[in-house]
């Protein structure tokens, strides 16, 4: 049913920006397309529509790579998915009685639960599930002071 959740594109990404939250440095295309077995051009559009959104920074030049732009505990899986799904217009046809009143409402309400839901898995909490299991050593980052 939300497959979608599950797919490879959103595990990678996901994964992609554990990887950038875990470095100190820059993260380079090539060196996530390596730690995650992936083509760099799948995963560098995607690094891309992130960082048009302000979730990360991309950094040119010998030492470039991407950064996360927010911090951690202010990127969400819902943030992600956002930037990656397109805002195409909804079907508004002939609808009847029972889908203006029931049906639509009902299914409203289950976008709303979900996006909720998806709030609140944020970045913060996957890196420290990664530290807690000894799967990368997360460095202490700056705290965060955006208003």
């Amino acid at each position: 049913m939300l497959d979608f959740l599950q797919s490879r594109r959103i595990r990678l990404l996901w994964t992609a920006l554990i990887h950038i939250g875990a470095s100190a440095n820059p993260v380079s295309g090539k060196e996530l397309a390596e730690k995650l077995d992936c083509g760099r051009r799948y995963l560098e559009s995607d690094l891309q529509s992130l960082a048009q959104q302000g979730l990360l920074e991309s950094r040119r030049g010998a030492h470039g790579g991407y950064v996360l732009a927010r911090s951690p505990q202010r990127i969400s899986l819902h943030d992600v998915l956002s930037c990656l799904t397109d805002d195409a217009p909804v079907d508004n046809g002939y609808t009847c009685p029972i889908q203006d009143q029931i049906v639509l409402p009902q299914i409203m309400q289950a976008q709303q639960a979900l996006a909720e839901t998806l709030r609140g898995i944020c970045l913060a909490e996957a890196l420290q599930q990664a530290s807690s299991a000894h799967l990368m050593h997360i460095p202490a980052s700056p705290s965060d002071f955006s208003i």
